[in-house]
């Protein structure tokens, strides 16, 4: 009897020892965690601070845009401004800046030096020329998987590799200047073309119609903004809807592509867009066809 009392004694000490241990280790073991996290928190906390400063600093330099100077040096001293509105476009001095503008991609020996003895002038007007001829399909594209493909390429298939390759080495090495040559190429297409009639539809309204639709409205064609970059994006799509409100000016919207969708979506993405040289007047120009439109 005795000697089970003892062995009972013994199992309730060898229990209660256990767990006391296992409430010390579990205890030890919360605060060990608890101060992991901490610590991890803690870090965190520190590198997302330097990647903020980082940020900061991005942006400040974003937001100062290019030396004035250096757009003198491209546009001559007349400096661009992103307006598009037939009234307020100097063709004297579009025409000018644009002559500049090539003379300049001249100097920096883009095309040259990519085996093409050509002008930088000549070099976009085959371009233009080449894209005007084989449209993209705006109207079946998901009727065959063929047609499709047809369609995510169609860049590619027209222009070639070794166009668009140079055409991505001046988009890449030129992008301090790219908003200002929009600007000013833009209006020289279409307000400052030659053998436009006074009040009358631009020569070249049709193709740039057709690759309008292409971006705005096809898988092919978002899917090639896609994988541009958020700026290269805005702009295009930000050009396309200004193409747009022409072709429903002059009633060439032959696929009756719907610009309202698009508006708030684009003035969103611009809104939230730093590093634009002219962002303010984008979003002017988007709120004042937000109103025509709805």
């Amino acid at each position: 009897m005795d000697k089970t009392i003892r062995y009972l004694l013994i199992l309730f000490a060898v229990v209660g020892f256990g767990l006391l241990g296992y409430h010390w280790i579990g205890h030890w073991h919360t605060n060990a965690v608890e101060q992991a996290v901490n610590d991890e928190k803690a870090l965190c906390r520190q590198r997302l601070e330097q990647l903020q400063d980082r940020i900061d600093a991005l942006t400040a330099r974003m937001d100062t845009g290019p030396p004035v100077d250096d757009l003198s040096e491209v546009f001559g001293p007349h400096l661009p401004t992103d307006t598009t509105r037939p009234e307020q476009v100097d063709c004297n001095r579009i025409t000018t800046q644009v002559a500049a503008f090539f003379n300049y991609l001249d100097g920096k020996g883009y095309v040259t030096e990519a085996g093409l003895e050509m002008r930088a002038e000549t070099f976009f007007d085959e371009t233009l020329e080449r894209l005007a001829a084989t449209t993209p399909t705006n109207v079946g594209e998901l009727n065959n998987l063929y047609g499709l493909l047809r369609n995510v390429t169609h860049l590619y298939r027209v222009l070639g590799k070794d166009r668009l390759l140079l055409i991505k080495q001046i988009l890449d090495e030129e992008g301090a200047v790219l908003e200002p040559a929009m600007a000013v190429i833009f209006s020289w297409l279409t307000v400052c073309a030659e053998g436009r009639p006074v009040d009358g539809e631009p020569p070249r309204l049709q193709p740039l119609y057709e690759y309008a639709a292409y971006f705005l409205n096809t898988m092919g064609g978002r899917g090639y903004l896609l994988r541009r970059d958020s700026k290269m994006r805005m702009l295009i799509n930000y050009y396309a809807l200004l193409t747009l409100d022409m072709a429903n000016e002059h009633r060439r919207n032959a696929y009756g592509v719907d610009i309202r969708p698009h508006l708030d979506y684009l003035f969103y993405d611009i809104n939230n867009q730093r590093g634009l040289m002219y962002r303010e007047r984008y979003l002017a120009q988007l709120a004042a066809l937000r109103n025509k439109y709805f």
